[in-house]
């Protein structure tokens, strides 16, 4: 049963129903508490005959304006941060039980069926091959994909050996080759897998694959059904 867990105190699935408020004051609002009651005392107990300075009264009263201003600013940002957080792990949680195109060069073939799986190519490539190997590490197949652009491509294998030989169902390993003018050009293989469940670690959402790995949610290139 796919579930969704928790690795961190820091978690923000606990923001979803919210806190109680503490009613406790900042240390700004305190800062002002005390300059409106010295301000007051000076007031009570000035000389009438040399009396505060408006211009100085003004400027701090200004100041003290302007540091509350920062703070609330800062915290309504701590509120978007949170409540960024919490939409991220709410979408997140939304991806259990899905299919995920993230790097990796598995290969499943299912019974009388096709295998999918697929690469990127950040440069693109005049040649492009791609050699499916068995459990063992046998080299059993290899598909020609010629010139490709840029971007990440798809393909399917249709489990058959290079003889034409129709393999048993099962999990199986690609690797890519490309070259541009005769050069190793950068191929990354990416392979589709079920995401088993979500947690969140150091502040970001990780999904669990079947495979034993956890990917972030800028690893994935691709999300199906």
């Amino acid at each position: 049963m796919s579930t969704v867990n928790s690795t961190s105190a820091a978690d923000p699935y606990a923001n979803i129903n919210g806190t109680a408020a503490t009613g406790k004051k900042s240390e700004i609002e305190e800062a002002q508490d005390r300059f409106l009651k010295l301000l007051v005392t000076q007031l009570q107990t000035q000389d009438p005959l040399n009396p505060l300075d408006n211009e100085a009264v003004t400027s701090q009263m200004a100041q003290i304006s302007t540091v509350q201003g920062i703070e609330k600013l800062n915290k309504t940002m701590e509120d978007m941060a949170t409540m960024y957080a919490t939409a991220q792990s709410l979408s997140a949680a939304n991806m259990v039980g899905r299919s995920a195109l993230v790097g990796g060069s598995g290969l499943t073939l299912a019974e009388g069926d096709t295998a999918r799986a697929a690469l990127n190519l950040p440069q693109g490539a005049d040649t492009v091959a791609i050699s499916v190997y068995n459990a063992k590490g046998d080299k059993v197949d290899t598909i020609e994909l010629g010139k490709q652009k840029e971007g990440v491509m798809e393909f399917e294998w249709d489990g058959k050996s290079s003889a034409g030989e129709a393999l048993p169902a099962g999990a199986y390993s690609f690797s890519v080759s490309a070259k541009t003018g005769g050069n190793v050009a950068v191929a990354q293989p990416l392979s589709y897998q079920r995401v088993n469940a979500v947690s969140w670690a150091q502040g970001a959402a990780q999904l669990h694959l079947p495979d034993g790995t956890r990917v972030g949610l800028t690893d994935i290139y691709q999300l199906g059904a």
